[in-house]
């Protein structure tokens, strides 16, 4: 039960984290293109430029945050299913 409920709030961090990669990049850029309509006076197409290379950065950086992440939760399950057989092997011969 323990192991289950660990897991689940491993997952809904991972994708929490997700999101908040993705939309990082999105709303920093989001802000700098406003700023710069703003207060420098650029032209209105810079939002869909700064927009898109927000959107494409935090898309990649999320990509390479769920590999890495499931790589880790994939090491985990290991490690635990480990633990568990040399947990039932001790039990057997003690």
């Amino acid at each position: 039960m323990y192991q289950r409920f660990t897991g689940a709030l491993y997952v809904i961090n991972i994708i929490v984290q997700a999101a908040f990669t993705l939309l990082t990049p999105a709303g920093l850029m989001f802000l700098l293109s406003w700023l710069l309509v703003d207060r420098c006076g650029a032209p209105t197409w810079i939002y869909a430029v700064t927009i898109t290379v927000g959107v494409l950065a935090g898309f990649i950086s999320m990509i390479r945050f769920v590999i890495s992440a499931s790589e880790g939760l994939e090491r985990l399950e290991r490690e635990r299913e480990k633990n568990n057989k040399n947990t039932k092997n001790d039990k057997k011969q003690g």
